[in-house]
């Protein structure tokens, strides 16, 4: 499966890819500075949108994106390690971390 991450931290990025991977998941990230998120997602089958690290369009263009695709969406304040590994274990459209 593949997950897409929009927002975090681009020094995070290693320790993203070594949870994605423990929980069965390939992630493409998107750390904010990429101008074209919405045209670069292919196919992925979870989007999670970190929003203290994101953009207010970037946010709102990749949300669009993944609706019109049918694609979850995990929306999380937080953009922590612990806050991908709980939404990974468990994706449903709600925050695991409030």
């Amino acid at each position: 499966m593949t997950a897409a991450v929009i927002g975090g931290m681009d020094r995070l990025q290693p320790h993203y890819q070594k949870t994605a991977r423990k929980a069965g998941y390939r992630i493409k990230m998107f750390t904010g500075a990429e101008n074209t998120i919405t045209e670069r997602l292919g196919s992925i089958d979870l989007m999670i949108i970190f929003t203290n690290k994101v953009s207010h369009s970037a946010r709102k263009n990749a949300f669009e994106a993944a609706r019109s695709e049918n694609i979850p969406v995990i929306l999380c304040h937080s953009c922590g390690v612990s806050t991908l590994r709980d939404c990974l274990k468990n994706p449903k459209p709600d925050c695991p971390m409030r």
